[in-house]
């Protein structure tokens, strides 16, 4: 009964560390979860191996440590990244990095780095904003146009860029031009239209049949195009 369980314990190290080596040489870390954490939304063990562009979610009263080589990451309940070797995007919540091998994290335009490889810093992502403050170690963090240094100990907030879907300008019509347009009479007899009215930037949505496709169309917010 000894020998076998001295075979089996063996068998399982032997499996841990294989595991770890494989990860190690294919830019994959070991997920640790305490509580409930998801890959890719599927379930997680106690222990996972992860690779390049694996999404983690952690769940609420849960919460997570990723091990890789020279560098881990610990998110906290209610959180999600994208993990990558040398960086880890932050797509809500907050992650903890440790390293001496200069990983950064990045959350929207945001990327925070190690001035000097080593360091360990929280980046929280919070609706708009995103607060990163050094544990340890000076950190660079760029926004996108600026770069600022952030000294060990010190915490700054930044704002994310929008991050909405892109929406073509809007552009207006005079009033002078709204007897020449092909939909006036879709807003004539309307008391309150506006004295311009928004250029739709989908035509189709002011289309009407057997009437000209002139662009631009014009179409106020309370008269529906048909």
């Amino acid at each position: 009964m000894l020998r076998c369980r001295i075979t089996i314990l063996s068998a399982l190290f032997v499996l841990i560390v294989g595991g770890i080596m494989l990860s190690a040489q294919t830019g994959g870390a070991m997920l640790y979860a305490n509580g409930n954490a998801k890959v890719n939304g599927q379930a997680a063990g106690d222990s996972t191996s992860i690779f390049s562009g694996d999404k983690v979610d952690v769940t609420e009263s849960s919460s997570v440590s990723i091990n890789c080589s020279g560098s881990s990451v610990v998110l906290s309940p209610n959180s999600s990244i994208q993990y990558a070797p040398a960086s880890v995007e932050v797509i809500q919540g907050s992650a903890r990095v440790s390293t001496s091998q200069g990983m950064s994290a990045s959350a929207g335009q945001i990327v925070v780095s190690p001035k000097d490889t080593t360091a360990k810093f929280d980046v929280v992502r919070a609706g708009d904003k995103v607060v990163v403050t050094s544990r340890e170690g000076a950190l660079t963090v760029k926004d996108g146009s600026h770069t600022t240094v952030v000294q060990s100990g010190a915490s700054t907030e930044l704002a994310l860029a929008d991050q909405g879907p892109k929406v073509a300008s809007v552009n207006f019509l005079p009033t002078e031009r709204l007897l020449e347009h092909p939909f006036y009479g879709v807003v004539k007899g309307v008391d309150d239209t506006p004295a311009s009215l928004p250029i739709r930037e989908n035509i189709l949505e002011c289309i009407r049949p057997g009437v000209s496709r002139i662009r631009p169309c014009c179409c106020p917010p309370r008269v529906e195009c048909h």
